[in-house]
């Protein structure tokens, strides 16, 4: 699975497990799928002062419009792979981590991201003290990814979403059971592009999934 893209922006949308299915059809065959699909296990950080979010994905995006948001990502269960994502004015931004680097954070120790001299990672470090960042939700889910022909976007479909308050368990994905949106059986699209959003994608979309709801950034509205 094809893991870091080129796009910095993403809208995200709750569909239905119908819009789903349309949507699947629809964009298999206007789409080259590149990246095919895998599994996605992200760990959230949010303030010690906040509540737990409900929704961590969508608060992770709505949230990067005031402050940067952080996020570990590892794929397809190989905590080898790992990336920390910064969340700030619509825009994401991305450091590899190694798997020492990763158990050295869960288990409180920092210095080593000012060691590395990467911007992301020393923006991490500061956000950390200021904003007493702290990591409180994991998620995993399966995702399908979609790349238009000729389009400087992709289109991602999540789905078999789970979470877990857990922390120290980010790097044994069988630890992850819990559902993170109940049992309505929802599904969540991520949209990525790099500038603009093309008028015959959005009808798509509209004449798809006209009762999603949007998660993260109002630029579809």
């Amino acid at each position: 699975m094809t893991t870091n893209h080129p796009y910095p922006r993403q809208v995200q949308y709750q569909i239905t497990p119908a819009d789903y299915n349309a949507l699947r059809t629809r964009l298999s065959a206007a789409a080259v799928e590149k990246g095919g699909a895998g599994t996605v296990h992200s760990l959230f950080f949010t303030s010690y002062r906040n509540r737990i979010p409900s929704h961590p994905i969508q608060e992770f995006h709505d949230g990067g419009e005031r402050d940067a948001r952080f996020a570990l990502h590892y794929f397809d269960n190989d905590p080898t792979y790992l990336m920390l994502e910064r969340w700030l004015d619509q825009e994401s931004t991305r450091a590899m981590v190694t798997e020492a680097e990763c158990r050295a954070l869960l288990s409180g120790e920092t210095d080593w991201l000012l060691d590395r001299r990467n911007p992301v990672l020393q923006d991490f470090h500061g956000c950390l003290t200021e904003q007493m960042l702290l990591p409180q939700v994991l998620l995993s889910y399966h995702r399908e990814v979609y790349a238009l022909d000729g389009l400087d976007l992709w289109v991602a479909l999540d789905t078999d979403i789970h979470a877990s308050l857990q922390h120290m368990d980010f790097l044994d994905p069988e630890l992850l059971a819990r559902d993170a949106l109940g049992q309505t059986g929802r599904i969540l699209m991520e949209i990525s592009y790099s500038d603009t959003i093309p008028d015959d994608l959005l009808c798509l979309l509209e004449e798809t999934a006209p009762r999603r709801k949007l998660l993260g950034n109002r630029l579809l509205t």
